[in-house]
């Protein structure tokens, strides 16, 4: 068994004030701050620039991002890191800032196009990077991957390597997840409810990532509903970021699955939100892949839940997929048919795809492209 954590995680309310002597730690004079441009607009982005300029570090703002990155965004960010000389990047955001700045961060240090990171060991580590994450979904704050879009192929990329593409400092603070709109709370929650469930059923799970996919699956189901009907509700975004960032370190060490394989393959192709896609397939993969593996989805019901200590497996598992069919339609998250881009013509091109798909191995009930057929069809 290999667990790697290699990120340093500041946690709790108001630990943003902990960022200036963070990265100041560093020796820097020069840090970039990555975020987009809603998130360049709030008191969070200016309250950083200032923490650093006090300290004598100069801190320009990059916006060019898009909320699923590319790599014409990412190559570009890159020179723009090399030219102006940054020595360390701050990434204020979602999981795509963070995926963004740490594909940069590693094209500056390595001087290869971004699609050239794809698939292979990255020599040379990345530019320092302290992620600050604004909202509790993806756990790219601890993660070593970085999911690209191929804008050629329309296809997701995956840049990986656990020594040198680790962030060195997450800076988890709740108080960021407060003014999210319920439907980014929806979405983003499910995403981590996904990572929770599917490194747990994952063939590669381990005892260690079992722990923390299992605690996060219990904090998710407690405090979701509670971010979404009162994004001010503190405790409950704090339980939330903590429950993403366990979810981050299960997933990275033990993979996920098919949902994952479809949902980006499907989001790329499309153009649907991440977290809204993971959303789409959840509950629709929970139930092909309960069949032969109830005792390990019964033991998913009972940390959502969905099943008392008596329940026998096999109940306790078509339990755990009703639980989480309910919470999607409780967070009102659009269905799948709601996306008029949506062209079932390419469902079978998609289904071949997403068989392909490195993650679709490691699902605990093998998928076929005739099963994710039946899933877009049936989504």
């Amino acid at each position: 068994m290999i667990f790697s954590l290699k990120t340093k995680v500041i946690g709790g309310r108001g630990c943003l004030e902990q960022l200036g002597e963070t990265v100041e730690g560093f020796g820097v004079k020069k840090a970039l701050l990555c975020t987009d441009a809603f998130l360049a607009g709030t008191p969070a982005t200016s309250r950083i620039v200032e923490m650093l300029e006090r300290r004598g570090i100069r801190c320009p703002v990059y916006t060019r991002l898009q909320p699923e990155p590319i790599d014409v965004h990412c190559d570009e960010g890159a020179r723009f890191c090399a030219e102006n000389g940054v020595e360390l990047i701050v990434a204020l955001g979602g999981g795509s800032v963070m995926d963004q700045s740490k594909a940069m961060a590693a094209i500056v240090t390595n001087g290869l196009p971004v699609r050239q990171l794809e698939d292979r060991p990255i020599p040379k580590r990345m530019l320092p990077l302290v992620c600050v994450p604004t909202t509790a979904g993806t756990g790219s704050e601890v993660t070593f991957v970085s999911v690209i879009t191929n804008t050629d192929e329309q296809r997701k990329m995956t840049i990986m390597d656990a020594d040198s593409l680790s962030p060195d400092v997450a800076i988890c603070d709740p108080e960021l997840l407060t003014t999210l709109p319920r439907g980014l709370i929806a979405s983003c929650g499910v995403d981590a409810l996904t990572h929770a469930i599917e490194s747990f059923t994952s063939l590669p799970a381990n005892p260690i990532s079992d722990a923390l996919a299992l605690r996060a699956m219990e904090l998710i189901a407690a405090n979701l509903p509670r971010c979404w009907q009162d994004p001010s509700d503190l405790q409950a975004q704090g339980s939330m970021m903590l429950a993403s960032t366990m979810a981050g370190a299960a997933f990275i060490n033990a993979d996920v699955g098919a949902v994952h394989a479809l949902a980006e393959t499907v989001g790329a192709f499309f153009h649907i939100p991440h977290g809204v896609a993971n959303s789409l397939f959840l509950p629709y993969i929970m139930e092909f892949s309960r069949v032969g593996n109830a005792a390990l989805y019964a033991r998913v019901a009972r940390q959502l839940g969905a099943a008392g200590p008596g329940t026998d497996d096999e109940t306790a598992a078509r339990g755990a997929v009703a639980f989480v069919e309910g919470l999607v339609r409780r967070l009102e998250i659009p269905a799948f048919a709601s996306f008029k881009n949506v062209d079932p013509a390419r469902f079978e091109e998609l289904a071949r795809r997403a068989a392909k798909n490195p993650m679709n191995l490691d699902n605990r009930r093998p998928m076929g492209p005739e099963d994710h057929l039946a899933v877009l069809r049936q989504a």
